[in-house]
């Protein structure tokens, strides 16, 4: 029982270790999404900072970086732990199985002294020849044979404990290594939030003393967004109705099909710009300059470098191609009863009426000098219900 029990003892804790591994894993692979993030923010935040002008893009890239760079300070935290909590756990287990090789070493012990004071062991021949008859001489030979073959599995056993200790012993030593990169990774990276945190400070006070003088310009540049924003709910419950028109069976099972096409496709669609990083994100949130102001959403603004192309996600065909004062340049594209917008574009490339697919271009953001234009606004409707495009967006 007591072996059974150590044993079922062993396979829990092989358990929990293979957790410990694999959501260690899980965080290596978070952390490398981060800094991908992180490279492509410092890119962009070149080209943006090239321009000498004090920007809201700029300011954002700065905020977007430093949370990218607070993930990964927060997972390299976690991995921290983990990995101490792995260790703490093999040494347990080394402790233990330590213990477990002295008591076979005891016990093998106690069998030699046994069997040679039996004559098992030393003198065997005359163990054997000294028997009264036959079937005494037979019983020796099997008690001979079993008492050898359980002093040579003792033997064993303590050979592969030995054996499984110095495995063990490697193996935390392997992780006490990656415990101290870790360690070291994290205050590296807390030293870079820090210096981000002050870039950051200093771009958004700079920003904001400019700001100030032109107050009115912004205030009224928030008004068109919000008008724009509102002609564009217009256009959207337009083409819902046309989508609930009378249709053919056939045309019926071809939207259904595309619908159910799109959902499959929630979480893997590329990024409609290539290089780009979302700085504004879906929803209600603070204005990142402007004290009292709170931004809403309908999509997501994406940050790439100047003159990007820009590309459907999905396939589907162009419902419409508008100028939206506020908005720019907008492509509307129907997917069966889902919409995609690309907003602020400097050039269109396609028509009312197109085809397209996965990956068509439809236009290009800006090449001009105002790193304010560098920015794709994307949204995501189904009918006239607003979605956040990130969870259609692959990672």
């Amino acid at each position: 029982m007591k072996r059974f029990l150590v044993l079922i003892l062993g396979i829990l804790t092989l358990g929990v270790a293979g957790l410990y591994g694999q959501t260690v894993e899980e965080l290596d692979a978070q952390i490398k999404r981060a800094e991908k993030e992180i490279a492509k923010n410092e890119k962009l935040l070149k080209e943006v900072t090239a321009s000498k002008k004090s920007n809201q893009t700029e300011v954002k890239l700065l905020q977007n970086k430093i949370n990218k760079r607070q993930e990964v300070v927060g997972s390299l935290n976690k991995q921290i732990n983990l990995i101490s909590n792995n260790i703490a756990n093999k040494q347990t287990d080394i402790n233990t199985m330590q213990e477990q090789l002295v008591s076979l070493k005891e016990e093998y012990a106690q069998m030699v002294r046994v069997a040679y004071k039996n004559h098992l062991v030393g003198t065997p021949l005359h163990f054997l020849f000294s028997s009264k008859d036959l079937s005494v001489a037979t019983h020796r030979v099997g008690l001979l044979t079993r008492y050898n073959q359980a002093l040579g599995k003792r033997a064993e056993e303590i050979t592969a404990k030995s054996q499984q200790i110095a495995s063990e012993v490697g193996e935390l030593s392997a992780k006490q290594a990656s415990l101290d990169k870790t360690k070291a990774e994290h205050q590296k990276s807390l030293k870079t939030l820090n210096k981000e945190k002050k870039e950051l400070d200093a771009a958004g006070k700079k920003l904001a003393a400019n700001e100030k003088k032109i107050s009115k310009e912004l205030k009224k540049r928030r008004e068109e967004k919000k008008k724009a924003q509102q002609t564009l709910q217009k256009i959207i419950d337009e083409e819902t109705r046309k989508t609930k028109r009378k249709m053919t069976d056939a045309e019926r099972r071809a939207v259904t099909a595309l619908n159910g096409k799109f959902d499959q496709n929630r979480g893997k669609m590329l990024m409609p710009v290539n290089g780009g990083v979302i700085i504004e994100r879906f929803g209600k949130h603070p204005h990142p300059t402007e004290k009292h102001v709170t931004v809403v959403n309908k999509g997501v603004n994406i940050a790439a470098p100047k003159g990007s192309e820009v590309y459907a996600v999905f396939e589907g065909e162009v419902a419409r191609v508008m100028f939206i004062s506020g908005l720019n340049n907008c492509v509307m594209l129907r997917h069966g009863d889902y919409f995609t917008i690309y907003s602020n574009l400097a050039t269109v490339s396609v028509k009312a009426g197109d085809k397209v697919g996965t990956n068509t271009r439809l236009g290009t953001i800006s090449a001009g000098d105002n790193p304010e234009e560098y920015q794709l606004h994307f949204e995501v409707w189904f009918h006239t219900i607003n979605q956040d495009p990130e969870i259609w967006l692959a990672d």
